[in-house]
């Protein structure tokens, strides 16, 4: 099926065209069309009246562990769906399945669950693959990562406990300053898979040594790592100067301090950064709500997921539209569609398919309301999708999802 989606303006690649007709077939778009006062003045199905709207590419959510009472470590694709069916809510067409640091099983089945719904489908956003953040991490930056699944770097057990499954992971998150961590890297880089310096305490020059060897990507940057001095850069200092490495931001001004944010951007330039949301169970649960991390509880307070223990942070509380909203307060719209859209399209190799609405590109469309500042509509592969409401995909795991055999 052809038809239009007549909107204010259309945002893409960092430019903003006004007036515009997006023609959508077979999922894809084909072309755009300046306005036609013939048409304009009879609109009718297919086609669709989005004046007020601008239209913006489906964001890419690339580190994204759950939310919605849901946690993908459930390791079911009833989980994974319920998720993806929610993310799509709040603009997100495509995701990384994100699985922390736990028991090698848990992992497994996580990522197993998500190769079945990125090879079959799913309703809502749809699975690109896996970013495995840890176990290979650094116990003094472990954050909420539960401490006790925490493993040395082996390119050994990585084989003998994913097996084939490592061709699902499209990302991983590790501290090079580990020892065996630069072996590793080398074999991951064989593999196709993005290392990402992240929960590390690496020096300027452990971080200089990773990315000569292939890393291109830094987890959370500014959050569980090594922070700057003016005599010890550290892994902030690496991810600020060097250009290699796409750094991701949690735009949630709980994380980091939107000055911080700002001089990410300034420092690396808008398509160096990428936000994500490091979502957790608790996004879109009121506070109070409890929740577990292997074993650790964490609580939903004031629009953050603290750890009950020690009062750290537990990821966040907030989906890709918090970010896109934060980050166009800072910068303009045409740059968050960037940080959001692009740029993750780019690191995952999806340029021409994804975070675009150039012609040729999947039909993945956000509406945004720019009275609101919230997405109105949502397409993926020009289907449009059912927004539901935020209880209606709160769905409760058959048994405790924590629960070790």
């Amino acid at each position: 099926m052809r038809y239009r989606i007549y909107c204010d303006a259309l945002v893409t690649d960092g430019q903003r065209y006004r007036q515009r007709a997006l023609v959508i077939e077979q999922g894809r778009v084909v072309a755009w069309e300046p306005y036609d006062p013939a048409r304009l003045a009879r609109i009718e199905p297919p086609d669709i009246d989005a004046r007020g709207y601008i239209a913006l590419p489906g964001m890419i959510d690339i580190h994204v562990h759950g939310g919605f009472g849901r946690d993908m470590m459930e390791g079911t694709t009833n989980a994974i769906q319920a998720i993806a069916r929610q993310l799509v809510r709040h603009g997100v067409t495509a995701f990384l399945v994100t699985p922390l640091t736990a028991p090698w099983h848990a992992i497994r089945q996580c990522i197993a669950a998500a190769r079945e719904v990125r090879t079959h489908g799913a309703d809502g956003a749809r699975v690109l693959g896996c970013h495995l953040e840890g176990p290979f991490i650094n116990p003094q930056r472990a954050g909420a990562q539960p401490p006790e699944y925490i493993r040395p770097p082996s390119v050994r057990e990585l084989e003998a406990e994913l097996g084939e499954l490592i061709s699902e992971l499209r990302i991983i998150t590790l501290a090079p300053e580990l020892d065996g961590a630069l072996e590793l890297i080398r074999y991951l880089v064989a593999q196709g898979v993005i290392v990402s310096v992240g929960h590390t305490d690496a020096t300027y020059e452990e971080v200089q040594r990773a990315v000569e060897l292939g890393a291109r990507h830094a987890t959370h940057t500014f959050n569980a790592m090594r922070p700057f001095q003016h005599r010890d850069p550290g892994t902030v200092g690496a991810v600020l100067t060097m250009p290699e490495l796409t750094a991701e931001i949690i735009w949630d001004h709980v994380h980091t301090h939107p000055a911080a944010a700002e001089l990410l951007v300034h420092a690396k330039g808008a398509e160096g950064v990428i936000c994500v949301s490091d979502g957790t169970t608790g996004v879109g649960m009121p506070d109070g709500y409890e929740f577990e991390l292997w074993g650790h509880r964490a609580v939903v307070r004031k629009n953050a997921a603290r750890m009950v223990e020690t009062g750290g942070l537990a990821g966040s509380t907030i989906a890709m539209d918090t970010c896109l909203r934060l980050c166009a307060q800072a910068f303009g719209l045409e740059t968050a569609s960037l940080l959001c859209a692009a740029n993750p399209a780019r690191a995952l190799g999806y340029e021409c398919q994804l975070g675009t609405l150039r012609p040729s590109a999947q039909a993945d469309i956000i509406l945004w309301d720019p009275a609101t500042q919230q997405v109105a509509q949502v397409f993926v592969a020009g289907v449009r999708q059912n927004l539901v409401s935020p209880s209606a995909g709160i769905e409760s795991p058959a048994t405790n999802r924590n629960t070790q055999p």
